[in-house]
């Protein structure tokens, strides 16, 4: 009787774990959503107020510079499909490391872009909000 007890408590665990990890991807996927629609309502529930938002570029963004570009047509991200997301929970933390195909628009110019990112999520006021982007390019 004691080992069914343990096994569903273990159970109980990882169902509440996949529940989590779908919730992080979730929110990777509003977050692409959202970039792409330059939705701004969107990105101030998914980016913490420090995000440290550090493009393939180099070039580096706070939430309120990120919104403030993709609102002024400066960065356009004109699409954000994810090819690949691995998602690691770490209690009120989760990292994604993930790959994606890219087009952004910079002064009229597009830009395709096949990148690697790492993206740290914190659970935050009941919601996971993103605090750190780094990306790196690919071969395309």
């Amino acid at each position: 009787m004691r080992v069914f007890a343990i096994l569903m408590a273990v159970a109980g665990l990882c169902a509440a774990a996949d529940k989590s990890v779908d919730e992080i991807k979730a929110a990777e996927k509003s977050w692409a959503a959202a970039t792409v629609a330059g939705d701004e309502a969107q990105l101030k529930q998914l980016l913490a107020p420090d995000l440290n938002y550090t493009h393939s570029t180099g070039d580096s963004d706070t939430r309120s510079s990120f919104i403030s570009n993709l609102q002024s047509g400066a960065r356009k991200y004109l699409k954000l499909d994810h090819e690949s997301m691995d998602v690691r929970r770490y209690g009120n933390t989760a990292v994604v490391s993930a790959n994606a195909r890219i087009e952004t628009s910079m002064k009229g110019s597009v830009n395709p872009a096949h990148l690697r990112f790492l993206h740290v999520w914190i659970l935050q006021d009941g919601r996971w909000q993103l605090v750190a982007h780094q990306s790196l390019r690919l071969p395309n």
